[in-house]
Parts: structure tokens; sequence; C-alpha cells
């Protein structure tokens, strides 16, 4: 991957398989990929030094969320989620697939060093009153267990004011409707060892035609003996017949 990740989350991914198909030259020295849709799932893949254990059988009743040990030159729980609603009817008076993964993780998130990443499809724009799934929920449910949004955090920005979007939604033009919605959790006490957070650019991956959502990319100081031990961790576009070659953080 040119963006060279250690860790690559990727919505709207096919399986291992079709993309061994379609892309030959990519070769993750581990993955996992849960869906339904051989085109279209979530897939975690690790690279260089890394390497990944299952956590427990999931829940497949969630759409979609993988918790994934990432082992290396250190360890952190990644659970990633797509929250997709297409297959499950969520009603305001619910909570959404993102906030049912960190409560049916929760352990899991605790017990280690962690991070929630991936495309939450939500945003606080979208938040009404007495809404279950509003997206200040979550975020209040995840600052509950130590964990802030690395975005916000390095940019200095509340919820509902970021500087960059990361997905062009409908007609992928930047003049379009665009949304912020993939985001990156990361431990409090991890947060001053960011040493940059990237969201991908308009003409790199939407203008040419590979996604209509850009990367969100986490660099984090791996020196430092407070490091959760992710130099780069990517939640990044995918590579399903649906976003062109075709997600998301």
């Amino acid at each position: 991957m040119a963006t060279a990740p250690d860790v690559a989350i990727i919505c709207e991914c096919a399986d291992p398989d079709t993309l061994r198909a379609k892309a030959p030259d990519f070769e993750p020295p581990d993955a996992f990929w849960v869906g339904h849709n051989r085109n279209k799932g979530l897939g975690i893949f690790a690279f260089g030094n890394y390497r990944l254990l299952p956590y427990g059988r999931g829940e497949p009743s969630i759409t979609y969320a993988l918790p994934v040990r990432v082992c290396g030159p250190a360890t952190v729980n990644v659970l990633a989620v797509w929250a997709h609603h297409g297959r499950t009817f969520y009603a305001s008076a619910m909570q959404g697939p993102a906030q049912l993964a960190v409560r049916r993780y929760r352990r899991f998130l605790r017990e280690a060093p962690a991070v929630v990443i991936g495309d939450f499809n939500n945003h606080v724009r979208w938040d009404r009153p007495r809404k279950v799934n509003n997206h200040a929920n979550l975020v209040g449910q995840l600052e509950a267990i130590g964990l802030v949004s690395a975005y916000h955090h390095f940019h200095a920005v509340p919820q509902g004011g970021e500087l960059h979007p990361t997905l062009y939604w409908r007609d992928r033009t930047q003049d379009g409707p665009t949304y912020h919605i993939d985001y990156a959790f990361v431990p409090r006490t991890s947060s001053h060892l960011l040493r940059s957070v990237t969201v991908g650019t308009f003409d790199a991956w939407i203008g040419s035609g590979l996604s209509d959502h850009v990367p969100l990319t986490i660099d984090i100081d791996a020196s430092d003996p407070a490091s959760t031990g992710l130099s780069a961790l990517h939640d990044a576009p995918g590579r399903s017949t649906d976003r062109a070659v075709g997600p998301s953080m």
C-alpha cells in the first residue's frame, strides 16, 4: 500500500481471496475479514512486524465489528467498526451498531491500550433530542473508558468543527455533499504521542476514482515508552467493487 501502514482498517472491503485475485501483489502478512457479501465487508490488515490475534468469536449480530489484538513491537487492542445499518432496522430508541460494539467489547477495550476505529456513519449534525444513536452519545461512551478522537484532539476542534471531510457522498465532487464520519479513538493517556493525524486529499482518492472516502491516517510515536505501540494506524478506503478498485479509519 502506498501509505505504508503498520495496520490498515478498510471498510466496504472485499474478502482476502477476492483481493488476492484482483491484486496479486497485495500480500499482507496477516488479515481478518467479516461480511455477508464477499465484495463488501470489514477488513483489518497487518504489515511489517505486526500480527493479528482474534478476540473471542465476535458478535455476528453487530454489523460490522472486528475485535483484534495487534501484536508486534508492542500490543494494542483494536476494535474495527463499519457501522452498517442496511441489514438491521435501528429505531430512534435503539443503540446503533457502533454503540453496540463498544458496549459488547467494553472489557476488551479496557484490558489493554485500545483503539476504536472505522466508518461510524454518524455525525453530531444528525443528532436529535432523545435519539439514542446520537453520535454525541457514542463519543461520551468512549470518553467514559478513556478514549478520545485522535482527529479532534490533534487538530484542537470540537465534534462538528472538522476541517476535513472523509466522505464525498453521492456525486463524489468537491462541491457536493461532504461529511466527516470516519474516526479513530485512542487512549487519552497516549494522545500526546500523536505525531500527525491526516485526512487524504480529494485528488488522490476521489478524483482518481479510487473511493468516495479518503483515509484517516494516525501516526503515533512508538519510540516513547508510553506509546500504545503503533507507529502508523490507518483507516483507509477499500478495494471493493463498490468503491472503485472500490470503504471506511
